[in-house]
């Protein structure tokens, strides 16, 4: 008797601690693969096709700076490490103390749930994730005071409230400007700077700048984007030009009368100084002739450099997988320019003219102002938007990059204000495009690889301006592709009529068990059977589904496809239900995680799947 009282009172201890420690992890909802939205006031999360609001996390004081003038944060920056967190770097407007304002922000991938926040330098610009050391980098435009006294700060996914040294560009004035950081570049980053005409490689373990590679004729530079094919970093240049005439580069010289400059670009250029202004203005001018300076990051040379056609700069960007480099141009959007890599050391070619044509843009200026690849095992679709127009350009990268246009909206005026985002939902069929001049979101479908089949499928209305980023946990997902190729879970091919069985004792322990876990199953019915009536329990019943991990699209935010054609969704608790009976079977789980090591293909390709439509990790 007393041996039973203790065991009691021994159960009772250990559920208490369960009850007060562990419940978070056994209880949290997963929204799976969404669409964070975030604005002043929050966060809202909804499904990758609009239908569903899964989630919206107001500010509530949580990340709001003490002395702010209200409620209201702006987000300069986004990005997610694909396994824990969802970052932001921010400002939060406070009058009071300005050293308070500058901050990144991080929030629970799984849940949206606001995680902490850590101070850094002043206006974090740029966030970048390295994959294998399981940093966040941060490029802010300036240095504060002796607590953050560089440009450069890094964060630890293991550990948010550790604080590490920054880097020091070492620069007297504000060396505004962007980093390149790739899992294969390994030790080392670059970062640009709008006043310095050298591109600075960073040794990320010491923290310090240790080469920095001159760029001739140029002032600074400032956008950049790496490819992992060649391993070339391409950035964009800063020029002189000269100002203040009707024959000069440019009108104006801006708020004040220009200074003596050394133009070396373009039709002024001369060895004697002349009246002007340098770097930001300049873009878009008959002195913006260098363009990109192609780079190479294994003998850190300048390996050749590229313009848009008409010879007016253009921004560098990347597709996930490194294969296409765009040019974005100061060309009012007539056209953009495609480049394609070639091998290390060698300068990469022009492989298209996009003809865009976008209307209502000023010379010299860039309107292109977003874009988004959908890049799948049958899809190589390239999405671009501009500010100025409601058209939207879809190119279909592996048809001799034929394009087609079509409209957004049937409004004459362009809801795109100052700028317009792009984001594709990762292994879906619908990309999103804002409409920020009419609080509205675009949702675009992409039903099949011919882009003659895309179209506006949904347009969501008051939706509060701000920045919109797909989150997903490709951690969980990569784990759950494992484990179905560890037990060839595949029933293509099954046909014919059985009698429905199932051990429904296995199926609650299991069920349990996906619970304790948290493995997503939102959108599976608990019998297995889909709204068909057709199971996808394993390929059981006759009629069965196909058994698979990845659905093109995720109405709602599982790792499942539910498309309008009613397709069954895939049964997470199946997969689980037959890793347990497989190891039951083999009766050593110790060893079925050794083989699984040992046998996993590409382990070492940390930058396989991208981290979202347009951002390589």
């Amino acid at each position: 008797a007393f041996s039973a009282v203790c065991a009691s009172l021994l159960t009772r201890q250990t559920e208490g601690e369960y009850l007060s420690t562990d419940t978070y992890y056994h209880k949290k909802e997963i929204l799976g693969p969404a669409m964070w939205h975030f604005n002043g006031a929050g966060t809202v999360m909804y499904s990758v096709d609009g239908s569903t609001v899964l989630k919206n996390v107001t500010n509530s004081g949580a990340f709001v700076a003490e002395g702010s003038r209200d409620d209201a944060v702006s987000y300069f920056s986004l990005a997610s490490d694909g396994h824990r967190f969802v970052w932001g770097g921010t400002y939060g407007n406070s009058r009071s103390n300005p050293e308070d304002t500058h901050r990144v922000e991080t929030f629970d991938i799984d849940t949206g749930e606001p995680v902490g926040y850590m101070k850094t330098c002043n206006l974090p610009l740029d966030l970048q994730y390295h994959p294998t050391r399981q940093e966040m980098w941060v490029r802010c435009a300036t240095k504060i005071g002796d607590d953050h006294f560089g440009e450069i700060d890094v964060f630890s996914v293991n550990s948010l409230s550790s604080n590490f040294e920054l880097i020091n560009l070492n620069e007297t004035s504000r060396p505004y400007g962007r980093i390149a950081i790739h899992s294969s570049m390994g030790n080392y980053g670059f970062s640009a700077s709008g006043y310095v005409p050298y591109l600075a490689r960073l040794d990320l373990s010491s923290k310090e700048v240790v080469n920095q590679i001159p760029l001739p004729k140029s002032y600074g530079s400032y956008d950049i984007t790496y490819s992992p094919v060649n391993k070339h970093i391409f950035v964009r240049t800063r020029v002189c030009c000269t100002c203040g005439s009707e024959d000069a580069d440019v009108l104006s010289c801006g708020r004040g009368p220009g200074s003596p400059v050394l133009v070396e670009n373009g039709p002024s250029a001369s060895a004697d100084l002349q009246t002007g202004i340098c770097s930001g203005s300049c873009e878009g001018t008959e002195a913006d002739t260098i363009g990109v300076y192609e780079i190479d990051t294994v003998s850190l040379e300048v390996v050749g450099n590229h313009n848009i056609e008409d010879g007016f700069g253009g921004d560098p960007v990347t597709s996930p997988d490194g294969k296409y480099i765009l040019l974005l141009g100061n060309n009012a959007g007539r056209s953009i320019r495609v480049i394609t890599p070639n091998g290390n050391g060698e300068t990469s070619s022009t492989a298209a003219e996009i003809p865009t044509d976008f209307q209502g843009g000023t010379p010299g200026r860039m309107v292109v102002s977003d874009y988004a690849f959908i890049q799948d095992e049958t899809r190589n679709i390239l999405i671009l938007a501009a500010s100025t127009d409601n058209d939207v350009v879809v190119v279909d990268l592996d048809d001799n990059y034929r394009m087609r246009k079509f409209a957004l909206t049937s409004d004459a005026e362009s809801s795109g204000g100052s700028t317009r985002t792009v984001e594709w939902a990762v292994n879906s069929n619908f990309v999103w495009v804002n409409g920020a001049d009419a609080s509205a979101h675009y949702i675009l479908e992409f039903p099949s690889a011919n882009i003659d089949d895309a179209f506006v499928a949904r347009t969501l209305t008051d939706v509060a301006g701000g920045k919109t980023m797909y989150v997903e946990n490709y951690e969980r997902r990569a784990a759950v592709e494992q484990m179905a190729k560890m037990i060839g879970a595949s029933s293509s091919g099954v046909s014919g009529k059985t009698m429905y069985v199932e051990n429904y004792e296995r199926r609650a322990a299991v069920e349990q068990m996906a619970k304790m876990i948290g493995a997503s199953s939102s959108g599976v019915s608990s019998s297995g059977v889909s709204s068909s009536g057709e199971s996808t329990t394993m390929g059981v019943l006759g009629e069965t589904s196909e058994i698979g991990v990845l659905g093109e699209t995720s109405e709602m935010g599982t790792l499942s496809n539910e498309k309008s054609s009613d397709e069954s969704n895939i049964d997470i608790v199946g997969i689980i239900a037959l890793v347990v009976a497989c190891v039951a079977l083999v009766g050593n789980i110790v060893y079925v995680m050794g083989s699984s090591k040992s046998s996993s293909t590409g382990a070492g390709d940390t930058d396989a799947v991208s981290l979202g439509s347009k951002d390589v990790a």
